[in-house]
Parts: structure tokens; sequence; C-alpha cells
């Protein structure tokens, strides 16, 4: 069986590594400032490859995975910020 390795596939992998990334370094990060960064561009980068992998359901799970945890990065780094 060929896999497929399209543009589609690999961006939306990248993106949900991109927010696993982007939420273990706002946890681990001492400063605030960048863990809202870097979940806000992370997030930005989730987005996209939501929106190229509109097409394929599976290509959207794993956008959507790490939209979330991109989210949950800015979060934590606000959550840091403010308390």
């Amino acid at each position: 069986m060929q896999h497929s390795t399209a543009l589609t596939k690999t961006a939306c992998i990248s993106a949900l590594i991109i927010g696993v990334l982007s939420a273990a370094f706002a946890f681990s990060t001492h400063t605030p400032s960048y863990a809202v960064t870097a979940g806000s561009v992370a997030i930005v980068i989730s987005l996209v490859s939501l929106y190229i992998g509109r097409k394929n359901i599976d290509d959207m799970q794993l956008a959507a995975a790490g939209v979330f945890m991109s989210v949950v990065a800015c979060l934590v780094g606000l959550w840091q910020l403010y308390n």
C-alpha cells in the first residue's frame, strides 16, 4: 500500500508537531511573553494548515489537534503572565 506524502498531509502533521512543541515550550519557559508569542505563531500556522487540509477529514483532525495544542500554549502563557 502506498502512502501519500502530499502537501496537505505534511502541513497538517507539522501543525500538530508545532502545536505540541509550543505547548511544551509554554510549560517549560520562565518568560510568559515567549510562551504567548510561540502559542500565537503556532495558532496561525495551525489555522493555515487547517485551511489547506479542509478537504480531507483525517488531515483536518491533525490540524485541529495542532490548533488545540497551540491554544493551550497561548493560554498557559497568558495564565503565567497574569498570575
